[in-house]
């Protein structure tokens, strides 16, 4: 009895013992892992609890850390941090391209042309031929310096080291000169008190002009002067009109005028060695310029409301679009030798003439030079040049 009372306190108080063990086991797992289990045993269970942690450091201290150290530089540099640029690669890849191609086009026609070169122009202050005075100044209106006096309609050549001009020196004959750009060595070449309305070829080598049968009424038969220091090579072209220009290749020449007896007048083509004339126009246009680029014409002509306004139109006659608008009389339209720019003069509804430029499809119109007025009778005729 004693024995088999004995034997069960001993196998409960072993049991006691070994929930006790059980106990102590479960509850110390956690802090006695690391220093006593062998590297098999760390290996096979505690890989869970001892590589996780280490794991995510490395992922969490990239993701926060990285954009912010990098978005304070962003911030003083203008540069986008990496964390907004990820976002821009998808969002404002679709916002941000129509954006730069808006700004592009509004750019386009918002921001002035920079023509180069220079631009003649004449100043009348009086009725006496003393009083026509001729001026050079800067494709930005800057550097204005008078050149020569009794003189008008200017034409710069393409190198802008030369001018012809119709001169009426006292002492002297009324007719064509070339003279240096500064107005210095002025050489008679046409002594036709007639002639008027100059333009050079794109070599330099030749000048076209019209000689007026009557007085005071320019235009009349056009012909072209070779520029070789003789000035004797005279070559008719066989039309009648004013204010010829060439082409931007030279071979050939737009005038206003008509064809005889045939409809209204308007620009005519024909070829720089003469020949058959051919109408683009039938709006009454005149002073018509060749573009540099070759593909255009500028000129001026009436609005139908009373006006004379600036168009351009394609060398084929098509597409003709008005460039200036309002109550101003808008005229003597030139390109500037780049063929960015187009240069006009305006009387600026009648308060005072002035001298603009344009970018060449028409934008950014603004004032150059102001109180500049042409000879009241010939404005309409006379244009004026720009050279390099």
């Amino acid at each position: 009895m004693q024995v088999t009372l004995s034997i069960s306190k001993i196998a409960l108080a072993l049991a006691l013992v070994l929930a006790l063990i059980a106990m102590v086991g479960c509850g110390t797992t956690a802090t006695t892992v690391p220093p006593t289990l062998g590297p098999g045993t760390l290996s096979a269970q505690p890989t869970q609890s001892v590589v996780s942690p280490p794991t995510n450091p490395p992922v969490i201290e990239p993701t926060v850390t990285t954009p912010l150290s990098t978005d304070t530089p962003g911030a003083t540099s203008g540069v986008p941090s990496p964390t907004k640029f990820a976002v821009a690669v998808t969002t404002p890849t679709n916002v941000s391209a129509p954006r730069a191609t808006t700004t592009t086009q509004a750019s386009s026609s918002a921001r002035p042309a920079v023509p180069t070169g220079k631009i003649a122009y004449t100043l009348v202050t009086g009725e006496a031929p003393k009083f026509h005075t001729v001026w050079l100044a800067g494709p930005d209106g800057s550097s204005q310096r008078q050149i020569l006096t009794h003189a008008q309609w200017p034409a710069l050549s393409p190198e802008g080291g030369r001018i012809a001009y119709l001169g009426s020196p006292e002492g002297g004959s009324k007719g064509l000169y070339i003279a240096n750009a500064d107005g210095s060595g002025s050489v008679l070449v046409v002594n036709e008190s007639g002639a008027c309305c100059m333009s050079w070829s794109p070599d330099g080598q030749w000048v076209v002009y019209a000689i007026s049968p009557r007085p005071n009424q320019p235009g009349g038969n056009l012909s072209k002067i070779k520029i070789d220091g003789a000035y004797k090579t005279i070559v008719p072209l066989g039309v009648v009109g004013n204010g010829p220009s060439f082409s931007s290749d030279g071979k050939q020449v737009v005038y206003s005028g008509s064809i005889p007896n045939q409809g209204s007048l308007g620009l005519m083509l024909v070829s720089a060695e003469g020949g058959a004339p051919r109408q683009i126009t039938t709006d009454n246009g005149g002073n018509a310029q060749w573009s540099p680029r070759g593909d255009k014409i500028v000129y001026h002509a009436n609005d139908g409301a009373g006006h004379r306004q600036v168009f351009v139109v394609n060398t084929d006659g098509s597409g003709k679009k008005q460039l200036t608008n309002g109550k101003s009389n808008d005229g003597q339209p030139i390109w500037s030798r780049d063929g960015s720019s187009i240069f006009w003069r305006s009387d600026q509804n009648g308060t005072a003439w002035a001298i603009y430029v344009m970018n060449a499809d028409g934008s950014n119109q603004r004032k150059l030079i102001n109180n500049v007025a042409p000879d009241p009778t010939f404005w309409g005729w006379e244009s004026l040049s720009a050279s390099q």
